[in-house]
C-alpha cells in the first residue's frame, strides 16, 4: 500500500510541476486570488438577495481578470517567463504536496491507518513527518469523517485482538 502511495505521489508531483510551468506563477496566482476576491466581495455585499450576489461575484471575478491579464502583459513584456514559470511549477508543487499529504492521501486510505504498515523508508512517510514536526497545524488535523473511519478500524482491531 505504501509503495502505490509513494508513486502516486511521485508521478502526481511531477504532473503538477508541469501544468504549474505550463501556466506560470502570474496566470495561477491571479487564478486563485480571483475566487478568494470574488467570493469574499460577494459575501460581504450587504443585499444578497437575488442576482445581486452573482453580479458582484461576476464583476469582482473580471475585475480581477483584468489586473492579472495586465500583470502578465508586463511579465512577459520584460521577457521575465522563465522566472514566471519556474515559479508557477514551484508553486504549484508545493501546494500540491500539502494537499496531498494532508488531504488526498488520508481520504483515499480511509484514514491514518496507511502510516501503521510496517515501511522502512517511503516518500509519503518521509514528508509527512516533516511537514508535521514543522507545521503544527498539519499535526493536528484530521478531518472528522476520518477520524470516525480511523476510530471504528481501531475499535475493529481491538475487538480482534480479544477475540485471539
Amino acid at each position: 500500500m505504501i509503495l502505490l502511495i509513494d508513486i502516486f505521489l511521485i508521478v502526481s508531483i511531477f504532473l503538477i510541476a508541469y501544468l504549474g510551468w505550463s501556466a506560470g506563477l502570474t496566470r495561477s496566482f491571479f487564478a486563485v486570488l480571483t475566487g478568494f476576491l470574488a467570493i469574499l466581495a460577494a459575501s460581504k455585499y450587504p443585499y444578497q438577495e437575488g442576482i445581486n450576489f452573482y453580479l458582484i461575484f461576476v464583476i469582482t471575478a473580471l475585475a480581477v481578470m483584468l489586473v492579472g491579464g495586465f500583470i502578465l502583459r508586463l511579465v512577459n513584456f520584460f521577457y521575465m517567463n522563465i522566472i514566471d514559470k519556474a515559479g508557477g511549477a514551484i508553486l504549484s508543487a508545493a501546494v500540491w504536496i500539502i494537499v496531498a499529504v494532508n488531504v488526498l492521501v488520508p481520504t483515499l486510505t480511509h484514514g491514518t491507518h496507511a502510516l501503521d504498515e510496517p515501511a522502512q523508508n517511503s516518500v509519503y512517510k518521509t514528508i509527512s513527518n516533516k511537514m508535521q514536526s514543522h507545521i503544527s497545524v498539519f499535526k493536528d488535523y484530521v478531518p472528522p469523517v476520518l477520524e470516525r473511519k480511523a476510530m471504528e478500524r481501531q475499535r475493529i482491531n481491538e475487538e480482534k485482538q480479544e477475540k485471539k
